[in-house]
């Protein structure tokens, strides 16, 4: 799923989510769930892509990707 400029900065806005946090949601959405997948796609260490998932959850209120991908769903339909 890719997302629109103003889904984007909603779903950033919303969340408070930092740049590098907004692109892992894209990657979820895109279907690269696991926390390797996302280092090699942001080209950073597997380390630093546990913490940015990890801080994600927090700010999202989630425990997994999923959850994740269905409180975008939620929110995009929300304010569609």
């Amino acid at each position: 799923m890719q997302l629109t400029k103003e889904q984007r900065e909603q779903i950033k806005n919303q969340y408070r989510l930092s740049p590098r946090e907004t692109q892992i949601v894209e990657l979820i959405l895109k279907g690269i769930e696991s926390n390797s997948d996302i280092a090699k796609n942001l080209n950073v260490t597997l380390l630093s892509a546990k913490r940015y998932v990890h801080d994600l959850y927090s700010k999202m209120g989630t425990s997994t990707k999923l959850s994740i991908v269905l409180k975008i769903l939620d929110s995009i339909h929300k304010y569609s």
